[in-house]
C-alpha cells in the first residue's frame, strides 16, 4: 500500500542564505525519515471492511483473510511469490 507523506517546504527568500538552506535540508531529511519509517506497520488494531479472502491479483503488502484449519480465519499479508 502506498504511503502519502506531506511535508511543507520553507518559503524561499528573495536571496538564498545559509538559514534557508538549513531549513530546506531539514525539511527534506524529515520527509525521507517519514517515508522510510516503520511506524506505519505498528498499530494496536486494524479495522478492515470487506477484506479480500484470496491473494490472486493482489499486490505485495495487501492484507487479506486466510483460512487456517486449526484457528479459523487469520489476517495475513501478501508476500513476494504468493499466487
Amino acid at each position: 500500500m502506498a504511503r502519502l507523506v506531506k511535508q511543507a517546504l520553507p518559503q524561499p527568500p528573495a536571496q538564498y542564505d545559509q538559514q534557508y538552506l538549513a531549513q530546506l535540508v531539514d525539511a527534506v531529511n524529515r520527509y525521507m525519515f517519514q517515508r522510510e519509517a516503520l511506524a506505519e506497520l505498528i498499530a494496536a488494531r486494524f479495522i478492515m471492511t470487506d477484506p479480500p479472502d484470496t491473494t490472486v491479483g493482489s499486490p505485495v503488502g495487501t492484507c487479506y483473510l486466510k483460512n487456517c484449519a486449526t484457528c479459523g480465519q487469520v489476517l495475513s499479508v501478501v508476500q513476494q511469490g504468493d499466487p
